[in-house]
């Protein structure tokens, strides 16, 4: 993340189980220490889609290897504590796009994973991402 901008562009990715359950996380040590969000981060280079943003930051926190994830939509959030807004773009990974078993892989940043159904969410949750993850259409 650039500290000379006072925006800046980060992805995140919706991990679904075979059971319709969406994949969290706890944060912990960064911004917003506490709150519950799904996979994600800042897009780096080498990064050359946001598709390759998600993919790489789902196997850098959580262990999974995904073979796609699909565009989605996007939300703004004021960031605070690190002073700037951001723009997230969001992606899906449905079952079968997706292998491994979910693992913290950077316990700094992360205090907990698990699978979730969408109307049982715990907060805190990031901001913006309730009525994200609410309005999302059930896997058929």
């Amino acid at each position: 993340m650039s500290d000379s901008m006072d925006a800046d562009v980060g992805t995140a990715v919706l991990i679904f189980n075979d059971q319709d359950r969406l994949l969290i996380l706890e944060r912990a040590g960064a911004h917003w220490a506490g709150y519950w969000s799904v996979p994600g981060g800042w897009i780096d280079r080498p990064d050359t889609s946001t598709e390759l943003s998600v993919i790489r930051e789902a196997e850098e926190e959580v262990g999974l290897l995904l073979g796609a994830a699909t565009k989605y939509t996007w939300s703004t959030e004021d960031n605070p504590e690190i002073g700037c807004r951001t723009v997230t773009l969001y992606h899906v990974a449905h079952a079968g796009t997706w292998s491994g078993t979910p693992k913290i892989m950077e316990p700094p940043k992360c205090s907990e994973i698990r699978w979730v159904y969408r109307d049982a969410l715990p907060a805190p949750m990031f901001p913006g991402s309730r009525e994200l993850l609410l309005g999302f259409p059930a896997y058929s």
